[in-house]
Order: C-alpha cells, then sequence, then structure tokens
C-alpha cells in the first residue's frame, strides 16, 4: 500500500521523460484568436518570452477542434511552421471553425467547445519554419477562387441533446434578414452551403434570399407527431447563383408550412464570393481542389499557400505568376496583428510520474474532495492521482477547452503508463458546452452525439473517455460504429464544493465504515407492472440467474403488480409498493435492480419513487447500488433538470452510493440486454477476486454494445469502488446429527443438525486463524410459488424464498465455527433444494464473511419428544424490564426474549403458528423473520422491534409464539401511554463542559419516528445571538446525539472565555408542537 509520502518520493525521483521533445521545454505560454489569419511576434516579444532569439520561437497547436480519431501522433504537441523575417516570426492560423471541401459542396465545422481558439509557444532549439516556393512563369492560368463567408446563430438544441446547434425559430409565413454586405468585382457564380432544417408535420419549404433575389428553395419533409419520433428533418443545400450588381446587403430566411406550429431553422448559412485569382486583395481565397493557376495581388501584399496547416507555403512572385494549391491567404506584413493577451501555460502533465490506477478529472473548483478522496484512495492501495481540467487542456489542447483533449490526456496515460483502469469524473457536464441558455454549469464536459433531432438515437455518454485504443474514437453512431470500452469511466456530476463533499464523504464511508449485516447478501428486483408482464418477467430471468450461478446472495423481489393499488380519476398509486420499497432500502440491500417506465425524477407510472421522497428517507450506512433500466431516470447532462439520479447520489448521508442508469429513452430490449449483461458481471470474480464497478461497466457496456441505442447508460459512481460484499468466505466442513455423528445430507422435519465451518481468507486460501467475531445463519425452505394480482396485466406466478426455517447466532473463535440448528415439524415434506446462508463479522466490525450450502430439505425426521410446554417468554420494554411500564411516547423499543428446549417455530408454513405481536385490537404483525436464535443454539432466541401505534392511555401487548413441536404460549404486558400528545425533551446533556474547542449536546425525546426539527442557540450573557444552527432530523431516533457546536464554526476567532446560554428546540412537523431546553456552557 503506497502512503502519501511514498508518492511524493517516487514523484520527485523519477525521469522526467516526455511525448514530443517540445514539452521538455521550461516555459510554455497561450494565447487565444477568434479569427482566421497571419499573425506575428517581435523580437521584443521574444525576449519576454524568454528567447534568445526569435530563432528559437515555436509555435503549437491545432487548427479548429482537436480531432475524434486518435493516432499516436496527436499525442504529441504539433508545431506550426513560422516564417522569420525582418524581425518578426509570421505564422498562420486558423480560426476555431472550420470547413472543407466535399465531392459536391463545402461542409462547415463550427467549434462545439468555444468561439476563440487558443495556440501555445515555447521554445526550441530546432524550431520549424516555412518553405518559401518560387512561381514560376509560363501561359496564364486563372482561376476563380472563392472567399467564403459564415453565417451561424447558435440559439436552439431541438431535444437538449447532441451538438447540433439551430439558429432562432421561423415560423410559418414569417421572413427573418441578416445583414451581410458582400461584393466582387468579379463576374462569376457565388456559391451558397448551407444545412437546413424544418420541424412540421407536414411538408414544409425554407427559401433563402439575397436582397429580393431568391437562391435557394427547399422541400423538407415532415415529421411524425408521436414522442419519440424525430423532431426535425434535415437538407443541405448547395446552389450557385448571381446576384445583381455583384453584390449582396443581406440575407433573408423564410419559412412556408401548412402546420400553425412548424418552425423552421438553420444550422448554417456560407456564401461563397467569387474572386479572380489575377486580382487578389487581402482575405483568405480557396477552391474545391488542388490546381494550377496563376495569381496576382495588389500592391503590396504578400501570399502564403494554406492548404496544409503544418506545411503551409510562402510564395514568392518576383519571377512568375504561377503556382500549385488550393487554399491561399493574402495579407500585408505590415498590417499584420502581434499576439495579444499572452499567458503562462503549465504542462506539467506531460511529465511522466508514477504511472496511476485510477484518474480523478476535475475542476480546480473542487479540489479539496478531489484531493481527500484520491488520499483514500492511495490508503486502500489503488494509486491515484487528481488532474486538473486547466492543466489538462493547456498540455493536451494547447490551452483550448477541448473535450477531445481529456481523452487524449487519458490516452497518453494508458499507453505510456499501463496502468490505467478507471478514470473517475468529478463534476458535472452538459451538452450545453458554452453556457448558452445559462442553468447549471458543465464544469466538466460528456461527449455529445452527432444526432440531435431523434429521441431514440441522440446521448451523452463519458464512454467516449475510454475508446483509447489507437484508431478508436469515430463512434459512428450505427451497429458497425460500436468501439470497445479500454477502462472503465464513472462520473459524479457534483456541481459545487459542497455536493462534492457529500459524495466523497459518502464513498469513504461506505469502503471504510460499512455498516455490517446481511443487507451485504440481499439483491432486490423492482419491477414495474402492465406490459403484458415484461418488466416482470425480465426480473425473473435476472433473478433465476444469480439464483443458479450466486447463491450466496438472497433476493427481495418487489413486483409491483403483488401490490393493491389505489386509483383516483386517471391517477393511479401504490402505497403498499412506495412503502415497502422504503422499508427495503431503510433496512439496505445491496443492490437495487429497476425495470420499468420511469422519467428523469419518477419510477412507475404509481410513483412508487419519487425524487421528492427522499427528504423524507431517514440517513443510513447502508446504501444501495441502483441499476434502473428505464428511461431518463439518469439524465445528468442537463443544465436544468436535475434527475433523481442525481439527487440519489448528493443526498447527504442517505440516497444511493452510486447507478448505472440511462439518461435518454430507451427500448425495453435494449434494456435487457445491457441489464442481463450487468447481472451477469456484478458478481463475477475475475482472478479469485470481485471487480470493481468500473470493470462491471466496461464489461457490461461491451457485451451489450448496439450502436447508439445503449449509449446514454452510465455509470453515476466511483469506478474504482468496489460493492461492499464481504471480504471472506465461509465454508461449511460438517453437516451432522449429534445422536449418531452421521453426515446430514437432507433437512428433514424435527431434524437437528450440528454444524461447523470456517472463515477463508480469499489471498491465501486458508482458514483465517485470526478472525474472531459474531455469526448469522439461516435456512430457508425450497423456493414457493407466489402470484402477482393481475392489476394490468393478467396474474402470474414467480417463485421466491419465502419460508424461514431457522435463523441463529453464535461465535466465530480463530476462525472456526460451531453451532446447532433444528428445523420445524411444520415444513413442505416435499423434497426440494433449500439454501443455507450464513453471515460473519468480525470483533470491530471491519471485516465480514459469508458463504452458503445447499441442502435438499423435506421429508420428516420425527422423534419422540416430551415437550408438551410453550416457549417461556419475556420482555423488555424501553430498556425496562419490569413494571409498571410507563412511557409518554407512542413509539417504544421491545425486545421479546425466548426460550424452549425445541426451538422457536418461525416457518411460517403454518400461519396460525406464526410468531406474532399485537397491540391492543390492532392488526397482527409477524415477528418470524426479527427472531433470531442466540449463542450457537436453537433453544433461545429475541425480537427486537419497535412498537408504534400506542395509543393515549392505556395498551395491551400480547405476544404469541410456539415451539416447533407445535406447543402456544401467549405474553400480555400492560403499557401506559401519557403526555404523548405534546413533544416533549425527557434529558439533555452537553459535554465536555467547560470546554476548550467544542462541545456536544445529546437529548431524548418522547416522540421517535417523527420528522423534527432541531435549533440549537447559543447567547452571549447580555442576550446577543452568538451562534445558531437548526437541523431537520427524518424519522428522529429517540435519543439525538450528532449536534456539535465548534467554537470556531462561523467564527474568525474564538469565542472569549466565559460562561454562555445555550438553548435547545425541536419542533415536530407533525403537529408544530415545540419542546425546549436551557442551560450554560463554560468555555475555558
Amino acid at each position: 500500500m503506497t502512503s502519501p509520502c511514498q508518492k511524493l518520493l517516487v514523484y520527485l525521483f523519477v525521469s522526467f521523460l516526455l511525448i514530443g521533445s517540445a514539452s521538455g521545454q521550461n516555459s510554455f505560454f497561450k494565447f487565444k484568436i477568434t479569427k482566421e489569419g497571419i499573425y506575428k511576434i517581435s523580437a521584443s516579444q521574444a525576449q519576454k518570452l524568454g528567447a534568445n532569439s526569435l530563432s528559437e520561437i515555436a509555435v503549437y497547436g491545432y487548427p479548429g477542434m482537436l480531432p475524434q480519431l486518435l493516432v499516436s501522433e496527436n499525442l504529441n504537441l504539433q508545431e506550426i511552421p513560422a516564417l522569420e523575417k525582418d524581425g518578426n516570426l509570421y505564422f498562420y492560423l486558423s480560426s476555431p471553425n472550420s470547413y472543407h471541401y466535399t465531392e459536391n459542396a463545402i461542409e462547415y465545422h463550427p467549434n462545439q467547445f468555444s468561439d476563440s481558439i487558443s495556440f501555445l509557444i515555447g521554445t526550441s532549439e530546432n524550431a520549424k519554419r516555412i518553405s518559401t516556393i518560387s512561381a514560376h512563369s509560363g501561359p496564364s492560368i486563372p482561376a476563380v477562387l472563392y472567399q467564403w463567408n459564415w453565417l451561424k446563430e447558435d440559439v436552439n438544441n431541438m431535444l437538449n441533446s447532441g451538438r447540433a446547434w439551430y439558429s432562432r425559430a421561423v415560423a410559418p409565413g414569417v421572413t427573418r434578414g441578416y445583414p451581410l454586405p458582400l461584393s466582387t468585382e468579379s463576374t462569376d457564380k457565388w456559391k451558397v452551403s448551407a444545412k437546413l432544417m424544418g420541424a412540421s408535420n407536414s411538408e414544409s419549404k425554407i427559401n433563402l434570399a439575397v436582397d429580393d433575389m431568391t437562391i435557394s428553395e427547399s422541400l423538407i419533409g415532415g415529421i411524425p407527431t408521436s414522442t419519440y419520433g424525430i423532431k426535425g428533418q434535415e437538407i443541405r443545400v448547395s446552389e450557385e447563383f448571381s446576384p445583381l450588381g455583384n453584390k449582396v446587403e443581406r440575407l433573408r430566411i423564410s419559412f412556408q408550412a401548412s402546420d400553425p406550429n412548424a418552425s423552421g431553422y438553420f444550422e448554417y448559412i456560407g456564401i461563397g464570393v467569387p474572386q479572380s485569382s489575377k486580382s487578389l486583395h487581402e482575405g483568405i481565397f480557396s477552391m474545391d481542389q488542388t490546381s494550377s493557376i496563376s495569381i496576382a495581388l495588389l500592391a503590396g501584399l504578400s501570399a502564403w499557400e494554406i492548404s496544409d496547416f503544418y506545411q503551409p507555403q510562402a510564395l514568392d512572385l518576383s519571377k512568375g505568376s504561377n503556382v500549385t494549391g488550393k487554399k491561399f491567404i493574402v495579407f500585408d506584413e505590415a498590417k499584420t496583428p502581434e499576439i495579444a493577451e499572452i499567458e503562462k501555460a503549465n504542462l506539467s502533465l506531460r511529465i511522466q510520474s508514477p504511472w496511476p490506477a485510477l484518474l480523478i478529472i476535475t475542476p480546480r473548483l473542487l479540489s479539496n474532495s478531489s484531493e481527500k478522496l484520491a488520499l483514500h484512495k492511495i490508503g486502500m492501495g489503488i494509486y491515484s492521482e487528481v488532474a486538473y481540467l486547466d492543466e489538462i487542456y493547456d498540455a493536451f489542447g494547447y490551452g483550448n477547452s477541448d473535450l477531445n483533449a481529456i481523452r487524449n490526456f487519458l490516452a497518453w496515460h494508458y499507453h505510456q503508463g499501463g496502468k490505467l483502469k478507471n478514470v473517475l469524473i468529478l463534476g458535472k457536464g452538459t451538452f450545453d458546452y458554452k453556457g448558452i441558455l445559462g442553468g447549471r454549469p458543465n464544469l466538466v464536459p460528456i461527449y455529445t452525439s452527432r444526432n440531435s433531432l431523434n429521441p431514440l438515437t441522440t446521448f451523452s455518454s463519458d464512454d467516449y473517455f475510454s475508446l483509447l485504443e489507437f484508431g478508436q474514437g469515430e463512434w459512428e453512431e450505427s451497429r458497425d460504429g460500436d468501439e470497445l470500452n479500454q477502462i472503465g469511466v464513472g462520473r459524479l456530476p457534483v456541481i459545487n464544493p459542497q455536493e462534492a463533499k457529500i459524495v466523497v464523504d459518502k464513498i469513504i464511508n461506505y469502503e471504510s465504515n460499512p455498516k455490517a449485516g446481511d443487507w451485504k447478501q440481499t439483491v432486490t428486483f423492482l419491477a414495474d407492472d402492465g406490459d403484458n408482464n415484461i418488466h416482470l418477467r425480465d426480473s425473473e430471468t435476472h433473478a433465476k440467474f444469480l439464483s443458479d450461478n450466486h447463491k450466496e446472495f438472497k433476493q427481495e423481489k418487489l413486483y409491483l403488480d403483488r401490490f393493491e393499488q389505489e386509483k383516483i380519476g386517471e391517477r393511479q398509486s401504490s402505497p403498499q409498493g412506495k412503502a415497502a420499497l422504503e422499508e427495503t432500502l431503510e433496512s439496505g440491500t445491496l443492490l437495487l435492480n429497476y425495470i420499468g417506465h420511469g422519467n428523469e425524477t419518477t419510477l412507475t407510472a404509481e410513483e412508487v419513487f419519487m425524487v421528492s421522497d427522499i427528504a423524507n428517507w431517514a440517513d443510513q450506512d447502508q446504501l444501495a447500488l441502483w441499476m434502473t433500466a428505464t428511461c431518463e431516470f439518469g439524465r445528468h447532462d442537463s443544465p436544468f433538470v436535475r434527475s433523481a439520479a442525481e439527487e440519489l447520489l448528493t443526498a447527504p448521508n442517505k440516497g444511493a452510493i452510486g447507478l448505472l442508469s440511462t439518461g435518454r429513452p430507451v427500448f425495453s430490449s435494449v434494456n435487457f440486454s445491457l441489464n442481463e449483461a450487468f447481472i451477469e458481471e456484478v458478481f463475477r470474480l475475475e482472478e479469485g477476486t470481485p471487480q470493481d464497478l468500473g470493470s462491471i461497466f466496461r464489461n457490461t457496456k461491451n457485451r451489450s454494445q448496439n450502436g447508439a441505442l445503449n449509449r446514454n447508460f452510465s455509470l453515476l459512481a466511483d469506478p474504482s469502488m468496489k460493492l461492499a460484499r464481504p471480504e471472506f468466505n465461509i465454508s461449511f466442513t460438517s453437516f451432522r446429527d449429534p445422536e449418531n455423528e452421521n453426515s446430514v445430507d437432507t433437512l428433514s422435519a424435527l431434524q437437528e443438525v450440528e454444524f461447523e465451518a470456517q472463515v477463508i481468507n480469499p489471498s491465501t486460501g486458508g482458514v483465517a486463524s485470526n478472525y474472531n467475531g459474531s455469526y448469522r445463519i439461516e435456512v430457508r425452505d425450497k423456493p414457493v410459488k407466489s402470484k402477482t394480482l393481475g392489476n394490468e396485466s393478467s396474474p402470474v406466478e414467480f417463485a421466491e424464498e419465502k419460508i424461514l426455517l431457522f435463523k441463529g447466532t453464535g461465535t466465530i473463535a480463530a476462525g472456526l465455527i460451531k453451532g446447532r440448528l433444528k428445523i420445524p415439524k411444520n415444513i413442505d415434506l416435499e423434497l426440494g433444494e433449500g439454501k443455507i446462508r450464513i453471515l460473519g463479522i468480525s470483533e470491530d466490525q471491519a471485516w465480514e464473511a459469508f458463504g452458503f450450502k445447499t441442502s435438499v430439505i423435506g421429508g420428516s425426521a420425527s422423534k419422540p419428544s416430551l415437550d408438551t410446554e410453550g416457549p417461556e417468554i419475556k420482555a423488555i420494554f424501553g430498556e425496562r424490564d419490569v413494571a409498571p411500564f410507563t412511557f409518554s411516547s407512542t413509539s417504544i423499543a421491545m425486545e421479546a426474549l425466548f426460550s424452549d428446549i425445541s426451538g422457536i417455530n418461525i416457518s411460517g408454513f403454518l400461519p396460525s403458528e406464526n410468531l406474532t405481536v399485537q397491540i391492543n385490537q390492532n392488526d397482527i404483525v409477524v415477528l418470524n423473520e426479527f427472531f433470531i436464535s442466540v449463542d450457537n443454539t436453537f433453544t433461545s432466541g429475541k425480537v427486537n422491534f419497535k412498537l408504534t401505534g400506542l395509543k393515549e392511555g392505556k395498551n395491551l401487548v400480547t405476544i404469541k409464539a410456539w415451539d416447533i413441536l407445535g406447543n402456544q404460549s401467549v405474553f400480555k404486558q400492560e403499557i401506559i401511554v401519557e403526555g404523548s400528545d405534546r413533544l416533549r425533551i425527557l434529558n439533555h446533556k452537553t459535554y465536555p463542559n467547560p470546554a476548550h474547542i467544542e462541545s456536544h449536546f445529546e437529548l431524548e425525546h418522547n416522540q421517535p419516528g417523527e420528522n423534527l426539527i432541531l435549533t440549537l442557540v447559543v447567547y452571549q450573557t447580555d442576550g446577543k445571538i452568538l451562534f445558531t444552527e437548526s437541523e431537520r432530523l427524518v424519522k428522529a431516533d429517540a435519543h439525538i446525539r450528532d449536534l456539535s457546536w465548534f467554537f470556531l464554526q462561523n467564527q474568525t476567532k474564538y469565542p472569549a472565555k466565559g460562561t454562555y446560554i445555550y438553548k435547545l428546540t425541536l419542533q415536530s412537523e407533525g403537529n408544530n408542537s415545540v419542546a425546549s431546553v436551557s442551560g450554560q456552557i463554560v468555555i475555558q
């Protein structure tokens, strides 16, 4: 395990190897431009940049956005040749945007990320310089070149998804004009190139005109009105025209459609103005292919051929005019602008460091939490580093906030170090790279699809960052364009330091202090109803795979159609289903797998989960990983909508530890394939070790590729984190009859078994002899059939492990387990496979172990018994074991103790013999699942249960229990409730007192389980308020212990020594009743 100190020492002693010779220089600078053209650096500027002369100055950059296709050359800094002349250094730079000629047209490529572009300046002993090409004489070869002028208006993103931005909408019958004064002396035809879009449910027409002259008429097909139909039809325009007088003043766009709600748009419009090559003025001129032409310039001008950005050529026209080329720039050296606003650039990320397994990509805004998480990971043995966006952009994007710079940085690590396994992106990313629409910030950009009009194939995805093999990256949006993920990539889409702290603290707590318990052995399947039971059937397929291949996990099946529904008007709800989900999450489940309908805030039409529910969940440590095979639940790239997945992640001390979720509408068939791959991966071991989430996600995606249809499925979690499944294994070594010592392979009714087991260290394969603690064992009968209600589809049967035959606990000593269990008389006598699961917890609760055994269950081993008495029952109420039992709360804790020489029946096979409790004449509550035998045997046990629903005055609590032979006992106890109608603080204390640094407060109240507001106010002796803090307590415990006052909190200095008055106030959200207490704190 590497400590932070060791990390620093290794870093200091590495050999500072570089990718690309340029990055070995000491100093780099960056500057920004917005226009394509020739720029210069003067000799005086060079000196200020630390160069001895202009000959040492080197310029680096890329023309426009960095390419998606990953090639090794793009991991190096690309140098731009320059021309040194008359004490200045001249070089050609592109604008942020680019265009290129196709076979029949010209296409414009606007920069998605910025309206400016940055380049780097460094020094080099061998800086590249431009070659000068002499024009040759000969017959004149006149040609027509074009000067392109582009109109782009980024206003509308039709689906708030994808990279295409369109102009303001043009309504039917409306014409919109744009000033565009252009002219030429050439009489050749002008060109127009445009991408237009119509959104109409019937055929529409978009006309382009210059001044009063129509230059293009485009018919555009209609679009469907369905929810998931495309939202527009695009068309490319490429035309020629001859404006009156060879000049235009204004460009006009008009739209016609019979659909009154239709609208027309343009993505871009380009006007190519012709110019004779024999009379070129200042500007940039091009043609569609490389040709030999004759060039003549106006007096005092110079020309370069610039079709190859990295090999421009200065043209010497002194001895001729014929040159070969495709794109030319004509400029006046005397008017060439100097670069300005030069800043220092940081290329330290190009220095080879100890290669991390985990990279955390984040803005500096979130540095505290990212560094904290990295150190935590290092402490776990995962070498981790934080890389800040500004440094990535400098080192791999030439100073540009280009998403591809991040990919290139990761590729550099992947290929050079060979150890990169996972990448965590800490910070929200949105489709709105430039912040055009406002809303929540785009902290770390996310890849967006080319498609912006089809709801089913548009997407945002971080998978792009895992396409790190050379030749990957184009990622065409089709099945043929699928590419394999090479690493795990996860994102935590937080928007500020407060949220970052919340999610990082949740991760550290999950990995360092997870709550022990059998929740780590539990997988919950939640399935929607309706749709011919497809969601339930898919869930059953996944459940069967786990039952067949991972028997150590038990399953909870929360199928919506097993719960009664309520209908008010057109609205359906399932209060029982909602309560069951909340109860399952509160008690804990390792994984929650949902299949069905959903949206950005809700699961199921019955609203079994809504994002607003989170506020009323109690704090907890046993957080689930959510897998939601539904629509849009995990959308995290919107600057406007905060999805349920984001809220679950950023909910402090509750919610989810992570999610695998979709961000767009999806097909159920695609969901099934992806969910199937996930279920087959999630518990699969690699070399005997559980996989981290990044590996699970990578393998899931690679096994379920389906073009653009599943690319919106995201890992919203720390990819280096592993699920909190037990670390050690338990192996049963003996299962025998204690009377005859014979091995037992069938558990029959009234069968007594003595079992032995060992805790196994997976790293050694041997017994963990230093493992001491306790174990919990349970035996479940063969699965039984349950049946849905048929609320929206026909009823259907499904199997579940419903019958609990035995649950007990005992001790683990030196890794060894020994205990006894007994099977009840009333079981299903038919032979079939049951399951025995065991969970071990170390004394310090730091390590857990688990194992399982299958056994045939059925038949009878009936033996004569003289036991005719029911169990002995005792009860403790609210820590009191003797009467009178008088309380001021309607909710109290109960511990019921049972003993019987034959054992306590909890099978539930005969409902009439369930272990139950009843308050007054209220509903009977079955306690079978709450019972656990103790002390390595079956003759004694207990139930811990919270009694709720007590009334003011006298209450009768009735407990009924049977032993496994069918002998019954009844226990009754009167409980008196007084003063429960108002909130009361029963006890409180503050400590330490006197105090030096902080004081802690504890209090006890009479309304546990209620939502309360707790307020602390500290006063000076003159009555002035020194400190105040409020906290909302959801389902508050009877004892509140987590309130503290740090004396420097919200202060710039310690409070003066002396005595202060504090006041603690509780207010009920239910009835608004208030209780308060006060006291003194002495600060020394």
